[in-house]
């Protein structure tokens, strides 16, 4: 089953646009150069286990490859996030559905670019997206305790702490679309 209202639209060809930012499905097609995706996103993890490796370039061309044919499939939605002037990298937002009956958000904005309110522009974007495209009334944030940035996002925007947590601790937050 889709988590789409619409499950013919093609998200590989899908565009999402803010007043800065431009968000575009993750691909290998050279938007965003992947061994900067690759670098911050080990600087990103170095301190934080989300991942249990740090990939090589080979292993984050794999992973694109294979999110590439999720997305193709209807099966998660995840984006780059450009800088819509300069077309920069800023990082990256989607939604996924780990489990039939539930969708995710996430978000992730490179340490240079943090501050500058991109995190909730984009999330704002992405949140009205789901409301008009997926069949899910609410989605689920998950996040460290420690993360108080996105705590104070996903409340925000309606966020309630749930008093289940994600096998690794996380707290989630039930966002209402």
């Amino acid at each position: 089953m889709s988590f789409l209202r619409n499950p013919h639209i093609d998200l590989t060809q899908s565009k999402i646009e803010t007043d800065r930012c431009v968000l575009v499905p993750f691909s290998t097609d050279g938007r965003v150069d992947i061994r900067e995706l690759q670098e911050e996103f080990c600087k990103a993890n170095k301190d934080l286990w989300v991942w249990p490796f740090l990939p090589s370039y080979e292993e984050e061309i794999i992973w694109l490859t294979w999110v590439e044919k999720d997305i193709a499939n209807r099966e998660l939605f995840e984006n780059f996030i450009l800088d819509k002037n300069t077309w920069s990298f800023i990082w990256c937002i989607g939604v996924n559905r780990p489990e039939e009956h539930r969708m995710n958000i996430w978000l992730w904005i490179r340490e240079s670019e943090q501050g500058k309110w991109y995190g909730t522009e984009v999330y704002v974007a992405m949140l009205d997206w789901a409301r008009e495209h997926t069949i899910y009334g609410h989605l689920k944030h998950s996040l460290t305790p420690e993360n108080i940035w996105s705590r104070k996002l996903a409340e925000r925007f309606g966020g309630i702490l749930q008093v289940e947590k994600t096998e690794s601790g996380h707290n989630i937050y039930h966002i209402p679309l």
